[in-house]
């Protein structure tokens, strides 16, 4: 069975789960912590929870502290399942499955924000209230600083890009001038 088969039925059992349990918020939360430390350390990650040798309890108490506190009695029994099924290996695959799942049935779009400095907190409401006007979704905004864009932002949505930087209105200048 291939990896993102077995991905989407561990994580539609789980959202299944969490919302008749009522904690899919918390499971949520605790799955966005756990991919978001995934991300910081996959390389060691990967080499853990895909080694044979490594106990099951072992894995278990990584991937619980990866999704640090608080932590669902539902997500942790489900933790502890997928360690039996030998499948932690596939764990980050579940968490991004279930945080789909999540935003679909929420309304809610993952954004990406890029900004040249960081930016004051009613910026960041407008964004969101531009992308509840434009797209009908709530907006989940990562930050991200690069200064490298001189000014102005970056907004990625889904599969989206609006480039409102001075940087990309520059390349723009630039790809305009070379092909006159």
């Amino acid at each position: 069975m291939d990896n993102g088969r077995i991905s989407v039925r561990y994580a539609r059992a789980l959202f299944q789960t969490a919302q008749q349990q009522g904690c899919e918020d918390a499971v949520y939360d605790g799955l966005t912590r756990f991919a978001h430390n995934y991300l910081l350390a996959i390389s060691q990650f990967n080499e853990v929870l895909s080694d044979p040798i490594v106990a099951a309890e072992e894995k278990v108490k990584l991937v619980e502290m990866a999704v640090g506190e608080p932590l669902d009695d539902t997500l942790k029994r489900f933790i502890t399942f997928v360690a039996e099924q030998k499948r932690e290996d596939k764990m980050f695959f579940i968490a991004m499955k279930y945080m789909e799942m999540y935003r679909e049935k929420h309304n809610i779009l993952n954004t990406q924000v890029t900004t040249a400095t960081e930016l004051p907190e009613e910026t960041y409401n407008h964004i969101k209230a531009f992308i509840k006007q434009t797209f009908g979704a709530d907006a989940e905004l990562e930050v991200k600083i690069d200064p490298n864009l001189i000014g102005g932002f970056i907004l990625d949505i889904e599969n989206t890009r609006m480039d409102a930087s001075v940087a990309g209105q520059l390349n723009a200048l630039k790809n305009k001038l070379k092909s006159s």
